[in-house]
């Protein structure tokens, strides 16, 4: 290898930069889809409890299928955000 093929500190850097504002990025993005699905399932948890003071049985039973549809979307980012 010629010592004009080697990387000088400039490029280095530039490197180094572009890779540590990707990785900040994709951190950030981790957390708020985390955040935003944990909130999600609370959501879905709470439609479950509203089913137990609804006043008819197609309304208990819409908000127990509305929550567990939403908790179970919710659950599924949590494993595509930190398991697949």
């Amino acid at each position: 290898m010629s010592p004009s093929d080697e990387p000088n500190e400039e490029q280095i850097r530039a490197i180094v930069r572009e890779e540590v504002t990707r990785t900040a990025r994709t951190l950030v993005g981790t957390v708020l889809w985390t955040l935003l699905s944990i909130f999600t399932v609370l959501v879905g948890i709470q439609l479950v409890q509203f089913a137990l003071y609804a006043t008819s049985a197609g309304a208990a039973g819409g908000f127990v299928l509305a929550g567990a549809v939403v908790s179970g979307s919710s659950l599924y980012l949590l494993y595509l955000t930190h398991w697949a």
